[in-house]
């Protein structure tokens, strides 16, 4: 009768523990949604500076969308930085990112396998929230809900001026 009496009170414990946890996230709680779009469609017109690996692979799409714009929802202590990683996994898209310790964020290096000076001396990812290109580290910006992030691949700084 003890071990019943003993099992009854850890199971008691338990279903408290986690109806108490039910809901909990390390990320924060939900506070809405964002969309993202990731594309490299300056890669189009810039064929002949492409590393022959990317197109020998088949890694640039036709249309150059690697993700059509994507809701996902995002959470109070969430970056620009966790939804990317978030989305790539779920979609299965590549992504190489570098912690830079002496700005405190990371740097997105490649996605899809498409990386900085992959297409020139200039190309690399930028990414953009609201339209406005940002001029820091994807871990640095805190999301509140409701931004449209857009990574875009460079070739010729500016080229992107036409995505944002």
């Amino acid at each position: 009768m003890k071990n019943k009496s003993l099992l009854f009170v850890i199971l008691i414990v338990c279903i408290a523990f986690s109806l108490l946890f039910v809901g909990c996230s390390p990320l924060g709680e939900e506070i809405g949604e964002v969309t993202i779009t990731i594309d490299c469609k300056t890669i189009l017109n810039n064929r002949d500076k492409v590393e022959q690996s990317l197109i020998d692979n088949n890694l640039i799409p036709k249309d150059g969308i690697i993700l059509p714009q994507t809701k996902v929802k995002v959470y109070s202590n969430e970056s620009v930085y966790n939804v990317l990683i978030r989305v790539c996994k779920e979609n299965k898209i590549a992504l190489d990112c570098d912690l830079e310790p002496m700005f405190q964020t990371y740097y997105v290096k490649g996605i899809n396998h498409i990386y900085e000076l992959s297409v020139g001396s200039s190309s690399g990812w930028l990414y953009f929230v609201n339209g406005e290109q940002v001029n820091y580290g994807v871990s640095l910006y805190k999301l509140q809900g409701g931004e449209n992030i857009k990574f875009a691949y460079t070739v010729i700084l500016g080229d992107c001026n036409e995505f944002n």
